[in-house]
C-alpha cells in the first residue's frame, strides 16, 4: 500500500491515507453524494483491514459536515469496528463549537472505538 491523497475541493475534505495506518479527514465535508467521494477511502480502508495486526487511527479535523458526510464517516467508523483489528479516533473540534464536540460523540455512541477529543 502507498500514501494517498485526496485534495480538498469547494465541497469536500482533504483525505490522507497512510499505510502505517492513519486516515486523516480534514476541511469541510458538504458533498451532495458523499458516497462517491468516499468511495476510494472505503476501497483504500478494505484493503488496509485485510492486513494482519493492522492497527488504525483516523483522525477527524472537520470544521463541518452534512448528513450526507456523516452517514460515510460512519460506515468507515463502522468498518474499522467490525474488523479484527485495533482503531482508534482523534476528534479535533473548534473549541468554540460544542455542535461539532457532539457530532463526534454521537459517532462515538454508534461504534466500539476509543475516542479522544482535542479542542483546537
Amino acid at each position: 500500500m502507498e500514501n494517498k491523497v485526496i485534495n480538498a475541493t469547494e465541497v469536500g475534505p482533504e483525505i490522507i491515507l497512510e499505510p502505517a495506518g492513519k486516515i486523516k479527514i480534514s476541511g469541510k465535508s458538504r458533498m451532495e453524494d458523499a458516497a462517491t467521494y468516499y468511495k476510494e477511502v472505503h476501497a483504500w480502508l478494505s484493503d488496509y483491514l485485510q492486513q494482519e495486526n493492522n492497527q488504525i487511527t483516523v483522525e477527524f479535523n472537520l470544521s463541518y459536515f452534512n448528513s450526507s458526510s456523516a452517514k460515510q464517516l460512519l460506515k468507515l467508523l463502522m468498518s474499522i469496528d467490525k474488523a479484527n483489528s485495533e482503531g482508534k479516533v482523534i476528534w479535533i473540534y473548534p473549541a468554540n463549537n460544542d455542535t461539532l464536540l457532539e457530532r463526534g460523540q454521537e459517532l462515538e455512541i454508534m461504534v466500539d472505538l476509543p475516542f479522544k477529543y482535542e479542542a483546537k
